[in-house]
């Protein structure tokens, strides 16, 4: 009796193998018959593709969307973190820019203790926002509080420094307030608050456009064919660069294409930012003492309309590129807020996927 029932476990064992097998290899077929018969549709589709077949995209996504996200929201609250330092190292002279250019101006004649004690209780408001407000964020504790802090703040300052003639500065805190938005929508689930976000966040490349219009327009007339030749490539440089940055604004805007349309534009801006503001290239040490490089830090600074980058300090047109520079990197951030998020339920095209084997990678 039991040498019979040990043959039949052994038929049976042996009969799970053979199934097994056969399983095994007819996964393989379709495995091997899916990747001659289906080609991956476009260049992205084919890296990844690629990539997978080395490694697990699902694994490679699981350990680094964390870390992508951290480093994102580091970038979105990193001008705050250096706009707050700043103002308390130089506290002093914050309260006297505020007092004497600032919104406070009209007072400072008649009250000037009152304006600097104003002054230094806005600054000191400002500060624990933007420091506390970043720092929440990083930590993902409080987020509604959080993002309303920093949009507060974004929001005042152009206010109370004056800089409501500075149109760059203004355009880039208005596209800033809109990724701050993105966050809080994604973070305290409000739907309309990521459409206005992402309705805004185009605000700073409608600006540029502006720009590049003014400049295809503004040329001079000239005799000489090269200089012609020369005036004719920046018009249509010019022209070309007006249309893509309002096509790519009012993809953003209606949520078509928006999270490829994102990336590219923050990628084009990380590179716009790094060779406008490189900060770090503006100084050096000397004898023990910190110098700057005085002829290269006119260039590409916003200033106010009745205030010329030649009447600056070096120390404060150094502060001015550090300043952009922060400002540039969080309103790269935004935008990859939108690339990583998506752009909502109010949106064209709501279930857009950026790269489409990453999200079979993760099912």
């Amino acid at each position: 009796m039991s040498s019979g029932t040990a043959a039949v476990d052994s038929d049976v064992h042996d009969d799970i193998e053979m199934r097994l097998l056969a399983d095994d290899a007819l996964n393989q077929g379709k495995r091997d018959g899916g990747k001659a018969t289906k080609k991956p549709d476009d260049l992205l589709q084919r890296i990844f593709l690629s990539i997978d077949e080395r490694v697990s995209v699902k694994t490679l996504m699981s350990v680094w969307t964390p870390r992508f996200e951290f480093i994102v929201r580091l970038m979105l609250v990193g001008t705050f973190l250096d706009d707050s330092t700043r103002t308390a190292l130089q506290f002093s002279s914050h309260i006297d820019q505020v007092g004497e250019q600032g919104c406070l101006r009209w007072l400072v004649t008649s009250s000037p203790e009152v304006v600097r004690i104003i002054a230094a209780i806005v600054l000191g408001t400002g500060i624990l926002a933007q420091l506390l407000g970043s720092l929440y964020l990083l930590a993902l504790r409080h987020p509604d509080y959080a993002t309303k802090a920093l949009i507060g703040w974004t929001i005042a300052q152009p206010v109370l420094y004056s800089q409501l003639s500075n149109f760059e500065f203004v355009a880039e805190s208005i596209s800033l307030v809109g990724g701050l938005l993105m966050l809080r929508a994604h973070l305290v689930a409000e739907p309309c608050t990521q459409l206005i976000g992402r309705l805004l966040l185009p605000t700073m490349y409608l600006y540029y456009a502006g720009v590049s219009l003014v400049s295809a327009l503004t040329y001079d007339t000239t005799t000489n064919y090269a200089s012609f030749l020369l005036s004719l490539s920046i018009f249509v440089g010019y022209t070309l660069m007006l249309v893509g940055l309002v096509i790519g604004a009012t993809l953003v805007a209606t949520g078509l294409k928006s999270r490829v349309v994102a990336l590219l534009l923050a990628l084009v801006n990380i590179g716009v930012v790094c060779y406008q503001h490189p900060f770090f290239r503006f100084i050096y040490l000397e004898g023990g003492k910190w110098k700057y490089h005085a002829d290269k830090m006119t260039e590409y600074v916003a200033t106010p309309t009745d205030v010329s980058p030649t009447d600056l300090y070096n120390g404060e047109l150094y502060d001015l590129h550090k300043y952009y520079f922060f400002l540039g990197l969080s309103n790269s951030a935004a935008l990859l807020l939108l690339a990583q998020f998506g752009p909502g339920e109010i949106a064209v095209q709501k279930n857009e996927v950026l790269v489409p084997v990453v999200e079979r990678a993760k099912d």
